[in-house]
């Protein structure tokens, strides 16, 4: 992690802009790489379900730890994205959660 801050401190000027400018374009490019990553695992037949949004953190463990207890399958998540290997599991957890 320190030499990755340290080579993004060296191609920027250290301006706040340069900073805020880097930092979305790291974001940016995770947002793309998973987007990509998911496509191609829901075209070999995993599940992607996207809830509108946390209610709160309280929320948000909840349905982790649902996931963790309740899952057979192998799954992801981003954010309030989900993506789930069994149709079974993207199921429930849509019935559960959405």
């Amino acid at each position: 992690m320190k030499k990755k801050r340290a080579l993004a401190n060296s191609r920027w000027d250290g301006s706040l802009e340069d900073s805020v400018t880097y930092s979305m374009a790291e974001e940016i490019t995770r947002e793309i790489d998973r987007s990509i990553v998911w496509g191609v695992l829901e075209t070999d037949g995993w599940v992607q379900v996207n809830l509108e949004r946390f209610q709160n953190n309280h929320h948000a463990i909840d349905i982790r730890e649902w996931i963790e207890d309740k899952c057979q399958g192998k799954h992801l998540s981003s954010g309030s994205n989900f993506i789930f290997k069994d149709p079974r599991d993207a199921t429930m957890f849509i019935l559960r959660w959405s």
